[in-house]
């Protein structure tokens, strides 16, 4: 049997007809349910940042180390799992719901301990390890090539939007409070909303994520993992590919925490932050998925998703409105500061699946997990490494003109040089 015939099999009898008209959006709403929940949790105190570090009685950086566990554990954690979600994804992603759970449950009984909250923080990291890097193999094994790209959005987006939801929830439920001992019980309250919601996770993936016959192509069947997990950087391109990918989606990861750190010193008040903040991550959500879908239609009519154009296009938006954001931070009305922030949006976000989706294009055959797995690392690297330059007062005020310094020379490369490659998608079709 060549080679293509065997590729062809892969992708049209990875699931059967039946199930992959029904089950598939089950199996991703399963998914995106889980990644909502974790989450929620990575951003719920930052509208509250000083009144949280009362509550665990601790100095307000050291809960940066709530951010710091996800983006610690996901780099420690995430390559050795990768050949366990692909021996076994229903059994990885219902184990990562327990985790979540279970380290939910842990911050809300510990209440103001702030050990128990970051052993509890661990797990969720732990479990964020297991399923941030699937969406492109989910859709990979249950989609077809006409609906993979929004189904890796869908799945990719819902870690955002879990942010967006606890942004909103802690900018409104804690606006114009001071006293502590009120804040102290929202904040009891809002764990107990988080463990609730992570708790529904565990039989939802039990009950709609099933095994299924997760065929291993041909081609990488002799490939042993690490050398291939390590070799990938033998490729022509992949690293820069690689870093400008990372770089643009850790930046959007850390941007509500900078422009938080930029607003409040003219003058904004927690709700205005917090409400720039949800027009950020809304805007991604909203335009990515209508992006994707429309890369879905041009490989229906069989033609080559327009990749190049999206990704050029969208993080020079973004990158030109960050640019006015920095020269103008201090005079821009309320309004104006919505619209770029609505702009960065679209550009720091809407590159979040559409890169992961045109890299696995590009280095096909190789895994989409190690490919995804390695972006999404560097991007944790990213985040991690920010999160303590950008409280040095020597930094702090300068969060923007930092960012802009770091995506430069990769949006340069998007513009000037970069190029898809459609090695899956000619092979699919």
């Amino acid at each position: 049997m060549s080679k293509s015939n065997q590729i062809e099999i892969f992708y049209n009898e990875q699931v059967s007809p039946k199930e992959s008209k029904r089950m598939k959006w089950f199996v991703l709403f399963a998914y995106s349910f889980l990644a909502f929940s974790n989450v929620l949790g990575f951003v719920s105190y930052s509208p509250v940042w000083l009144n949280a570090a009362i509550y665990y009685d601790v100095d307000a950086n050291d809960l940066y180390w709530i951010g710091n566990l996800y983006y610690i554990t996901y780099f420690v954690f995430a390559p050795p799992f990768i050949p366990l979600l692909e021996k076994r994804l229903d059994l990885c992603l219902q184990v990562s719901s327990i985790l979540t759970a279970a380290g939910a449950w842990i911050i809300w009984i510990g209440k103001q301990s702030f050990f128990m909250c970051l052993v509890g923080y661990f797990f969720v990291g732990v479990s964020e390890a297991l399923f941030l890097a699937v969406p492109v193999y989910l859709s990979e094994v249950w989609f077809t090539a006409y609906d993979r790209t929004l189904a890796t959005c869908l799945g990719s987006y819902a870690t955002l939007a879990g942010i967006m939801a606890s942004y909103t929830y802690s900018s409104f439920q804690f606006w114009d409070l001071i006293d502590q001992e009120i804040i102290n019980i929202k904040i009891e309250e809002m764990n107990f909303i988080i463990a609730i919601l992570n708790t529904i996770c565990v039989p939802l993936c039990f009950l709609f994520i099933r095994k299924t016959n997760q065929i291993i192509r041909n081609s990488e069947e002799n490939v042993r993992f690490f050398k291939q997990f390590f070799d990938i950087f033998r490729i022509e391109e992949f690293s820069l590919d690689l870093l400008a990918f990372a770089i643009f989606i850790g930046i959007s990861w850390i941007y509500i925490s900078v422009i938080s750190l930029q607003l409040y010193p003219f003058g904004y008040t927690q709700l205005e932050v917090g409400i720039a903040g949800i027009f950020f991550t809304g805007s991604g959500i909203i335009a990515g998925i209508w992006i994707s879908f429309k890369l879905d239609q041009q490989a229906r009519q069989g033609k080559q998703p327009d990749y190049d154009s999206i990704i050029k296009y969208t993080t020079l938006m973004g990158f030109l409105a960050l640019l006015l954001q920095a020269f103008l931070i201090s005079y821009l009305p309320f309004w104006v500061l919505i619209i770029l922030n609505i702009l960065n949006g679209i550009g720091l976000n809407v590159i979040y699946p559409i890169a992961i989706e045109a890299f696995v294009e590009k280095l096909y055959p190789l895994k989409s997990l190690i490919i995804s797995t390695w972006i999404l690392g560097i991007a944790n690297i990213l985040g991690f490494a920010l999160n303590y330059i950008l409280v040095l007062p020597t930094i702090v005020e300068y969060g923007i003109w930092l960012s802009l310094l770091i995506l430069t020379p990769f949006q340069l490369y998007f513009i000037l040089f970069y190029k898809s490659k459609f090695r899956r998608f000619e092979l699919s079709n």
